[in-house]
């Protein structure tokens, strides 16, 4: 085994919130995956990726996307193992990301791993003028599950937006850190976050905005919503916004909490019980958000 530091934030903060960053194990003999490379030359194409990772696998690969200026495209990526909720192993997939002028590009990745499987994810864009990226995270089921995402909009009106949603259960983990560089001119970043936290689940939340020297008229906005539905659970959340530039505008907000007294009272006095509406709202937030792909997402 051998420790690599990832999902480490732009700035720092205090040590003691252990938020700077994560450290994971990486296993040794690590398979090398065959590079997948995807070009979108044609408008209103898709692209399918499944990655069925074996029992006990232990690989790593990359995904290169490039979409031609003018070309819609979309992408879906489609993560689990065999041997289903009670699989292990380890698996690295870094997606790189080339935008051209007024591309647009959806990148739908779902995440339902074994309890006992380890995932770290990287993805690096880069938006030319006026592209757009949208970005569908479902964190479904997985061990520990590490994702990272770095976005330069370097374009003007260059455009990003980021639904996500999960569900993260049992001894679980869950490590997100969002980076949108705003560097064009009127470019644009969206970030949604939702879930429920059950049982003795961990849940981090990096979420940065940065706006670069030169970004005029800018404008980005984080929004994230935690369900804390048992006492065991750890949620730990930084919103972060960086300035160069000072024609920007930038907001973050986070809501924070447990199943609110009202709504219960107000379902269970349409017919439903507590458990049911507990059972409800835990696959809520990442349905809501498979919903929003353009194609069908079978769960």
């Amino acid at each position: 085994m051998t420790e690599k530091a990832i999902n480490e934030m732009p700035v720092k903060t205090w040590n003691w919130l252990k938020m700077n960053g994560a450290i994971i194990d990486v296993p040794d003999g690590i398979s090398p995956a065959e590079p997948i490379v995807i070009h979108a030359a044609e408008d209103n194409e898709q692209s399918r990726l499944p990655f069925e990772f074996e029992n006990g696998a232990n690989t790593e690969g990359t995904v290169d996307i490039s979409v031609d200026e003018n070309i819609n495209h979309t992408v879906v990526m489609d993560f689990k193992n065999g041997s289903g909720e009670k699989g292990d192993g380890f698996a690295s997939v870094g997606v790189k990301i080339s935008l051209k002028k007024k591309a647009k590009l959806t990148l739908v990745q779902v995440h339902r791993l074994g309890d006992k499987f380890t995932f770290t994810g990287r993805i690096d864009a880069d938006l030319d003028d006026k592209a757009e990226f949208h970005l569908i995270h479902a964190f479904i089921c997985g061990g520990k599950i590490y994702q990272d995402v770095h976005t330069n909009l370097k374009g003007r009106k260059s455009a990003l937006v980021i639904d996500t949603g999960y569900l993260t259960k049992g001894k679980e983990v869950l490590d997100l850190n969002y980076e949108a560089s705003h560097l064009g001119e009127s470019s644009l970043s969206d970030i949604s976050v939702r879930g429920a936290l059950c049982d003795e689940a961990v849940k981090r939340f990096r979420g940065t905005i940065d706006f670069k020297l030169g970004a005029i008229g800018a404008k980005g906005n984080e929004i994230e919503e935690v369900l804390m539905l048992d006492e065991g659970v750890v949620n730990q959340t930084i919103p972060i916004i960086l300035c160069e530039e000072e024609d920007v505008e930038g907001n973050h907000g986070a809501s924070i909490g447990r199943l609110d007294d009202d709504m219960l009272y107000y379902m269970m006095s349409r017919g439903m019980d507590e458990a049911s509406i507990r059972e409800m709202m835990k696959t809520a937030y990442y349905e809501a958000v498979l919903r929003k792909s353009p194609v069908e997402i079978s769960i």
